[in-house]
């Protein structure tokens, strides 16, 4: 899943290497969970990479929209049976990331990626900022949906040849994604509605990096409008994590859409993570944007 990236300052010189003082005070540290942890933090933020923090003994290492997951407890015990070793240790460690960003999901078969396989609505000013092509689908308002393999121990963006190696289509891969997205929605994250004014609003915002990406979803959809008892939605995605649906009828009285579309455009120029201030309704099955 996606969360957002948190920039970590390199750590005090008291965890690094070459710093003044004894040795063996730096290795004892070492054998401290959390201070194992802050000083392999402080030499993935030294090789470039982003952290995000988690737990003692596992981090998340961030390179633009990829992400790695570190289990440190291996390496932390090495390094308590051999304080000595902690250098040595950490500098496997850092290695061992670079590697597997740079293997990405090149050793993986489709079919041990396809129940992994995630939809992604992303802005294409975002995707621009990957610094490589992704496989997408082109969507709406300058939209674009990118997939990526969201396993247990990394998040990895799809890539054009990645589809013609596993000799599949980008189709495929949207169908596959689209069934996941909403296998793990009806298991884990059911539709919310609450009273808004006089109306009912309702969506996703489950924090799990998929709640805008939810829109596309034609099934996720029809759940909306059968709480609107069948009438036609409208639909809002300002920030990544933020997916809105009110009644179509209920926009179009006077005084609402004004309002409405307001709230989205201050919402989407505010955010840390914006998508689009555009309201969208559906047309024979598609999105399109309101006019």
């Amino acid at each position: 899943m996606l969360v957002r990236v948190l920039l970590i300052a390199t750590l005090a010189a008291v965890f690094g290497a070459g710093c003044a003082g004894d040795d063996s005070d730096d290795d004892a540290a070492a054998v401290v969970p959390s201070a194992f942890t802050e000083i392999v933090r402080g030499e993935l933020v030294r090789a470039g990479f982003e952290v995000e923090p988690r737990t003692d003994l596992k981090l998340s290492a961030v390179q633009g929209p990829n992400r790695v997951e570190l289990d440190l407890q291996e390496p932390f015990d090495r390094v308590k049976d051999d304080p000595g070793s902690r250098d040595e240790v950490v500098d496997e460690v850092v290695a061992d990331a670079q590697e597997r960003f740079e293997t990405g999901i090149g050793e993986l078969s489709f079919e041990d990626a396809r129940d992994d396989l995630m939809p992604l609505l992303k802005a294409r000013f975002q995707i621009r900022r990957f610094g490589f092509e992704a496989a997408e689908t082109e969507q709406p308002a300058n939209l674009a949906t990118v997939y990526a393999v969201d396993a247990d121990d990394g998040f990895t963006i799809v890539r054009p040849e990645d589809v013609e190696r596993w000799g599949t289509t980008v189709e495929e891969i949207e169908g596959i994604a689209l069934d996941n997205l909403l296998r793990q929605t009806n298991e884990d994250s059911p539709l919310l509605c609450e009273p808004s004014g006089n109306q009912e609003l309702c969506g996703w915002a489950s924090g799990d990096g998929y709640d805008a990406t939810r829109m596309i979803v034609p099934e996720l959809r029809r759940q909306i409008e059968r709480e609107y008892n069948g009438e036609p939605a409208v639909y809002a995605v300002p920030e990544e994590h933020i997916y809105v649906a009110l009644p179509l009828n209920a926009v179009r009285r006077a005084g609402i859409e004004r309002p409405f579309r307001l709230k989205l455009q201050r919402d989407f120029q505010m955010s840390e993570d914006p998508l689009s201030p555009e309201i969208f309704v559906e047309e024979n099955g598609e999105l399109v944007v309101l006019k």
